[in-house]
């Protein structure tokens, strides 16, 4: 008989099986007050398996929870004696051999109920069919009714920088998930799953490297195989520092090398020992999509815009800047992620992507008009007017992470300024600038990076800031910034304070202007620019702020928005706090470098959680960000054009193949 230790959440967790089941759960606490504390009996329970270790029972492990009690760990309050009745079904997929003794939990549980957060959002926003993050959602009223041929459409936000998943930025992700796929992904349970790996990977005794199993069965567009050189191939590139690479260096940042173990296994370095949970959620992000070694050798720098990936879509050779970009089938696809409930090649003959700027009512209209099946919408206005309409469904996702934020850039003046910071932080009248984002639900203090429901959340930086103008006025006025007659405050060197905001349609941007100018006397410049340009001054540091967010489980999201190394390089800017101006490169000694890789190499959730909470605090002494808060992103779908289910992974991205075409 083998004796495991009891196997909570906290033990998945640490395994790198769990994302944060509890996470917007967890939101609902803040938003519906306080949960009760619940002790109960918990039968011994004993469950067959096969004689492995403990480790591997719970790697193999598919967690299905029964429709009652949802149980999730926090950090212990007390012991008792009595115990908590554990109501969920473990399901192990082997042999029936051994029986495993679980020990009792005497760890006080809280329970965490998903479904109050998604009340409280639905009774502000009536009309909208709300969901948590782990959600896989009917995307209209009818039953599944898939039907192979025909067309159907999604968006994205500018005109894509390239298809190579080494170099490309901004908003090339959306489009690039229908071709390129990841060795690990997010899916049901807000859990990681492997998707091109066949298995999690297991780490050495050091815990400095990860070997990482893979398919035998998966085969690019173009004929190659999938394999061990494939994947050893694309993370070399990926790691190469004379490659103008994009955003996956947020993503690969803690590794140093890569190697081949057998024709199906790779063996991925650290420079670090870092928590299971931290290094699959690197490769289990957007960026790391695997290309062929042979499309890319051969094509070049063609390859950006003739792509060859793995995905249930291939390229079709159609790309029409700032218009459209076409996909066609791939009848050999067979592999998608084990959550998903369509298996197969996609039903659709094409698959096409409407590229849309930042103006969020031209999208609505857009999508009214019948140009796009389903379309992104962050203006309250345009989605609440929309779900009015019964021929629409208007579905909202809500998830833990950073909400809608502002980053300052502390390196260019006036934000080089504290005090300037602080200002903004007192005087931004939260509720105006956050109005047509979410419908005017805003927060009542703007202290927190992280949303509540977020591993790692400060309630200490929660206290930092609240809505003073008259504060923010006495700041400046004390740090010497006059107001003169035009309104308008001025340095003693006689330089107006002024703060360029470029505007790309975001749906705040000219409430922003108007608060800041009235309410502290700092004039904004929202000069009006395509996507393409603002990367491209962005990555530079031309720009004061911008406005952007993401879903996270934990505070290890701080890492890829706020360590060092992830300013400068291609596409890649944020606040540049504590940066020392050399791009993609850590600056020696920062101490917020130095608080989040810890928390990153840490085994120990409470341990990472209580630095997730330094950080999060030392980010916000140092007002690096105007934090927002959008509460839901909401999905505009037209059952007359297009079914299937909407599911999301981590960074809000459908899994295509589940959309079938419902045209006649």
């Amino acid at each position: 008989m083998i004796k495991t230790p009891s196997v909570s959440r906290r033990l998945v967790l640490r395994t790198g099986l769990a994302g944060l089941a509890g996470g917007v759960g967890a939101a609902a606490l803040a938003a519906c007050g306080e949960t009760q504390v619940v002790t109960k009996e918990v039968p011994v329970e004993t469950t067959v398996v096969k004689e492995v270790p403990v480790e591997k029972i719970v790697r193999e492990t598919e967690v299905r929870e029964v429709p009652v009690e949802r149980i999730v760990t926090q950090e212990v309050e007390r012991v008792v004696t009595k115990t908590v009745e554990v109501k969920q079904v473990v399901e192990v997929p082997v042999e029936v051999e051994k029986v495993v003794e679980v020990e009792k939990v005497v760890e006080v549980e809280k329970i965490v109920e998903v479904e109050k957060i998604v009340q409280a959002v639905a009774e502000r926003a009536p009309g909208i069919d709300i969901h948590s993050l782990d959600s896989s959602v009917p995307i209209g009223l009818k039953p599944w009714d898939p039907k192979p041929g025909g067309e159907v459409s999604y968006m994205t936000f500018g005109n894509p920088t390239g298809f190579d998943p080494a170099t490309w930025g901004g908003r090339s992700a959306e489009p690039a998930a229908v071709m390129f796929e990841l060795l690990y992904t997010y899916g049901t349970g807000y859990l990681i799953y492997p998707h091109l790996a066949s298995d999690l990977p297991e780490p050495s005794d050091d815990k400095l490297s990860w070997t990482v199993p893979l398919r035998n069965d998966v085969v690019f567009h173009d004929g190659e195989p999938f394999n061990a050189d494939a994947a050893v191939f694309n993370f070399r590139r990926f790691l190469d520092p004379d490659l103008s690479r994009g955003h996956v260096v947020r993503d690969i940042s803690s590794m140093s090398d890569v190697e081949k173990v057998d024709d199906f296994t790779i063996r991925i370095h650290t420079a670090e020992p870092q928590s299971p949970a931290s290094f699959l959620h690197s490769i289990a992000h957007q960026h790391t999509g695997m290309a062929s070694p042979k499309a890319v050798t051969e094509r070049g720098e063609a390859f950006s815009r003739d792509p060859v990936g793995t995905g249930p879509f291939k390229w079709a050779n159609i790309w029409e800047d700032d218009v459209k970009i076409v996909f066609d089938r791939n009848e050999d696809y067979t592999w998608g992620p084990s959550f998903l409930r369509h298996q197969g090649p996609p039903y659709p003959d094409r698959f096409r992507i409407q590229i849309l700027g930042f103006n969020m009512t031209d999208n609505a209209q857009v999508f009214e008009a019948g140009e796009v099946d389903i379309s992104l919408n962050w203006s309250f206005a345009d989605y609440k007017r929309v779900s009015e309409n019964a021929k629409y469904h208007v579905i909202g996702f809500a998830a833990p992470g950073m909400g809608q934020y502002m980053p300052l850039h502390t390196q260019l003046w006036p934000l080089d300024d504290l005090n300037v910071r602080k200002a903004l932080l007192f005087g931004v009248d939260r509720r105006t600038v956050t109005v047509r984002a979410n419908g005017g639900i805003a927060p009542t203090n703007i202290s927190n990076l992280l949303l509540p429901g977020t591993l790692g959340r400060s309630e200490e930086a929660s206290k930092l800031y609240t809505y003073d103008p008259a504060k923010g006025n006495q700041i400046l006025d004390e740090a010497g910034y006059e107001k003169r007659e035009d309104g308008f405050r001025y340095a003693p060197d006689g330089r107006r304070l002024e703060i360029i905001y470029p505007d790309r349609g975001d749906p705040v941007v000219e409430l922003f202007k108007l608060d800041v100018e009235k309410s502290l006397g700092i004039f904004v410049d929202i000069p009006k620019m395509d996507e393409a340009t603002h990367r491209e001054g962005a990555s530079k540091g031309l720009y004061h702020t911008t406005w952007i967010g993401v879903a996270a489980r934990s505070g290890d999201i701080l890492y890829e928005r706020f360590h060092t190394g992830s300013y400068g390089g291609a596409n890649r800017s944020y606040s540049f706090f504590e940066y020392d101006g050399i791009p993609s490169s850590a600056t020696p000694g920062a101490k917020i470098d130095q608080l989040l890789e810890t928390a990153r190499a840490s085994f120990d959730e409470s341990e990472q959680i209580a630095l997730w909470q330094e950080a999060e605090l030392y980010l916000m002494e140092n007002a690096v960000a105007i934090p927002l808060v959008v509460e839901f992103l909401p999905w505009l779908t037209n059952p007359d054009r297009i079914g299937g289910e909407l599911y999301l992974g981590i960074d809000y991205l459908p899994y295509f193949g589940q959309f079938y075409s419902t045209q006649e």
